[in-house]
């Protein structure tokens, strides 16, 4: 991973920090229902919680890479694309060529060959 993705999977660890995604979410149901189970006051906060919200920031920085990665990959594929676009582009000028000379060269053979032709 190169520095702009890392700091680019810190921003959005950062940028995500306060977002409650769906492990800390359950988290915090099991902390609450332990803590009802114990007869405890449940503080909004728990171990489960700290695990679900530590398990959440773990799949998106793992997500991010991921689409950084795929993205690269398709920055390789449209650069090789771009790559044979161009390659086939000169091959054709090349071909332009190749027939414009043989037109002359023909064009020279049949002019001979009238000239043979004629008493």
């Amino acid at each position: 991973m190169n520095r702009t993705s890392i700091i680019a999977a810190v921003v959005l660890i950062l940028g995500l920090a306060g977002c409650h995604g769906p492990n800390e979410k359950a988290g915090a149901a099991q902390d609450e229902a332990a803590a009802n189970a114990a007869g405890v006051a449940y503080n909004g906060t728990g171990p489960a919680e700290a695990a679900g919200k530590a398990a959440d920031h773990a799949n998106r920085a793992v997500a991010k890479a991921r689409n950084e990665q795929a993205d690269a990959l398709k920055d390789q594929g449209r650069a090789i694309r771009s790559q044979a676009d161009a390659d086939a582009d000169k091959l054709e000028e090349q071909a332009k060529a190749i027939r414009g000379a043989a037109k002359d060269k023909a064009s020279a053979l049949d002019q001979q060959a009238k000239t043979v032709r004629q008493p």
